[in-house]
């Protein structure tokens, strides 16, 4: 067994995320650059909208004197700069955690194909090899591909949600209750993610077992059709395939309900807030410009509440990939008998 590493239980996705913290040791100081840089793109990015909006209460302002285009001009160059270092931000973060889940990944793969040649063969017995191989294939790409996409998304927009609340309040604190009023729906986002994991690890065993039997089945073809085993071999098939069917679409119908979900939310946070600010601005107490920065705001706010969920959705599905890998990577190993004397 691999020093420091413990076998991950099967229902543990926080111990499999812990396994591979560990694992990962040697590049976390590169992924929490990563994801430092992902958040200070999210920062820029809701910096945006108050610049816009300082654009729309200048123009409303000057139509009845004269539009003041220098000072546009101004804003326009700050926005193009807090534009521009934000696509910066996002490529480097992006070029870093690709980079590092690819070299993981190879390496992986590389230990991966060492520990098969180190596991008694009492373990093969118990574990088909289509499933071995399964965890080599589909569970490393899985789980590089969560990732890349997961951590990033879900720092960012842990950090653009956070900002838009503070930016919303502290523009207009009345608008800001009406947005937040509506996005409660945050609270059936989470319940529906804690509900779904289970799912996504079943996905991944599911697969597992029906590549390991197809393996198997594959190999002994010839047995199979001498033996006249070709049904009972069928419906078992069906079975395993009806498990991969029904994880796969359970898992997808949870995670596929929560981009509409928050669809909705947004769409009725921005009628709250038009109808809202048209009131104030009538009665004079707010600018245009306010009504301009919360609609981008609230664009900002409602998205990353989507992205989380989507980002939830591929860290469950790495964390389940990632405790089948740890599982065969702990398992028990042949006792190491170089020094034993050769026979004569």
């Amino acid at each position: 067994m691999r020093p420091n590493m413990r076998p991950t239980e099967k229902t543990d996705p926080k111990g499999a995320l812990n396994d591979l913290s560990a694992y990962m040791r040697k590049s976390l100081g590169v992924v929490i650059l990563a994801l430092v840089l992902a958040a200070l793109s999210a920062v820029l990015t809701i910096i945006g909208p108050d610049q816009v909006g300082k654009i729309a209460t200048i123009m409303s302002d000057g139509l009845l004197g004269g539009i003041d285009l220098a000072a546009i001009a101004r804003v326009g160059i700050l926005l193009a700069v807090i534009y521009g270092l934000c696509a910066l931000f996002g490529f480097i973060q992006h070029y870093i955690m690709a980079s590092v889940t690819l070299k993981m990944s190879y390496r992986m793969r590389a230990e991966l194909s060492e520990k098969i040649n180190r596991v008694p063969q009492k373990y093969f017995n118990f574990h088909a090899q289509g499933d071995i191989l399964s965890r080599i294939t589909n569970d490393v790409s899985t789980l590089q591909q969560g990732l890349t996409n997961s951590l990033p998304t879900i720092i960012s927009a842990a950090t653009q949600f956070a900002g838009c609340l503070i930016m919303m309040f502290v523009t207009e604190w009345r608008l800001a209750l009406a947005a937040l009023g509506i996005t409660l729906g945050l609270l059936l986002v989470v319940l529906i993610m804690s509900r779904s994991q289970k799912y996504f690890t079943a996905r991944q065993e599911s697969l597992g077992k029906l590549n390991g039997y197809v393996e198997e089945m594959y190999s002994g073809h010839e047995v199979v059709r001498i033996s006249r085993a070709a049904e009972p071999v069928g419906k078992t098939f069906d079975t395993l395939n009806d498990a991969v069917y029904d994880a796969n679409w359970r898992s997808q119908f949870l995670s596929g309900v929560m981009q509409p979900l928050m669809n909705v939310i947004g769409n009725l946070s921005y009628v709250a807030v038009c109808v809202l600010g048209s009131i104030l601005a009538i009665q004079g107490i707010i600018d245009i410009g306010v009504i301009v920065s919360f609609i981008l705001y609230v664009r900002l706010f409602t998205s990353p509440l989507t992205q989380i969920a989507q980002g939830m959705t591929n860290l469950q599905t790495a964390s389940a990939s990632a405790h089948r890998i740890f599982d065969f990577l702990g398992s028990e190993e042949l006792p190491d008998e170089s020094e034993k004397p050769e026979l004569p």
